[in-house]
């Protein structure tokens, strides 16, 4: 959801604005074979490329990365490979869910 500002009882304030859907919502799951669409073959070792579904493109500044609802911090947890791939810092194992996601600019 974009965020826009907004005064709630007179002080200013960020809130979620929900007619302004993400351009870019998908969500990938770790399995442990016969991937199919929202899935992706596990466990993935540190450092190991991850597609972002779709073939979506991105730039660093605009993609959110969450694991298993989480909100994961760039390099910190994650770093850009190029304009469609990512990798993490850490391994995934099967089971955790991977939501990328590109929000509406203000």
């Amino acid at each position: 959801m974009a965020k826009k500002l907004a005064l709630v009882n007179g002080i200013p304030r960020m809130v979620d604005e929900s007619a302004s859907p993400a351009i870019y919502d998908e969500t990938l799951k770790v399995v442990t074979s016969g991937a199919g669409a929202g899935e992706v073959n596990g466990p993935i070792t540190a450092g190991t490329f991850v597609a972002l579904p779709d073939s979506k493109t991105y730039t660093s500044d605009e993609l959110e990365v969450y694991l298993d609802g989480d909100r994961l911090k760039k390099v910190f947890d994650y770093n850009f490979e190029n304009s469609t791939n990512v990798s993490f810092t850490f391994e995934l194992i099967v089971g955790d869910v991977i939501r990328m996601r590109i929000d509406r600019g203000a």
